[in-house]
């Protein structure tokens, strides 16, 4: 019963294209996967789809098969509700108190016609992790844009390292954020990698073969 599929998007009422979004069309994403070839990819933070619709152009365009997963509660990061939330590109689409923009990202999935690559999973990024392992689904790259607060990207990195495939690339934008880059810089202290910067925005951290 609780399962999505991709039958999520039969019926569905849709919203007006809205791909607005932040670093989502980057190059990184389309030369990661030419490099990595990965069979699936993980979004932890998706908004409205914009970096997931350009890795699934860009796995279309590349000839592969690849499926990316998209975790998100989309209720919003904390900024959304405090000190940045009168700003318009972070409106929740709220109804009744509660946010709808998951129906934007659907949306935008269906307008870009990636429902056969795209799937969401509706939770947070811990419980997500929990499932992933628990049923050993892993993924070769894992991109991390979900909160900026220096606890949740540790957290996200820790947890979704375990998920990571040997050989596999975890990621992230937004280096210019004090808490993600204490996180991460933290977080590759602490298991001895190296990160690696890609324009001064992504990080990137690779996971060796045994």
């Amino acid at each position: 019963m609780n399962q999505i599929t991709p039958d999520i998007y039969h019926g569905l009422e849709l919203l007006p294209k809205d791909l607005q979004g932040w670093n989502g069309e980057s190059p990184i994403f389309s030369a990661l996967i030419q490099t990595l070839k990965p069979g699936h990819i993980i979004e932890v933070g998706t908004w409205k789809g914009q970096s997931a619709i350009t890795m699934a152009r860009a796995v279309k365009a590349q000839g592969l098969a690849t499926k990316i997963t998209c975790v998100d509660t989309w209720l919003g990061a904390l900024e959304f509700w405090e000190h940045l939330k009168e700003t318009p590109e972070r409106d929740l689409m709220l109804k009744h108190g509660y946010p709808q923009v998951y129906f934007q990202f659907l949306s935008n999935v269906v307008h870009e016609g990636m429902q056969d690559v795209i799937l969401p999973f509706p939770n947070t990024s811990f419980v997500a992790a929990k499932y992933f392992k628990a049923n050993g689904i892993t993924a070769e790259m894992i991109y991390i844009d979900g909160s900026h607060e220096y606890a949740d990207v540790l957290s996200d990195c820790a947890e979704y390292w375990d998920i990571l495939s040997a050989g596999g690339m975890m990621f992230g934008d937004d280096w210019g954020w004090p808490g993600v880059r204490a996180a991460v810089e933290k977080f590759s202290q602490d298991h001895d990698l190296h990160v690696r910067l890609h324009e001064e925005n992504h990080w990137i951290l690779l996971k060796a073969t045994p």
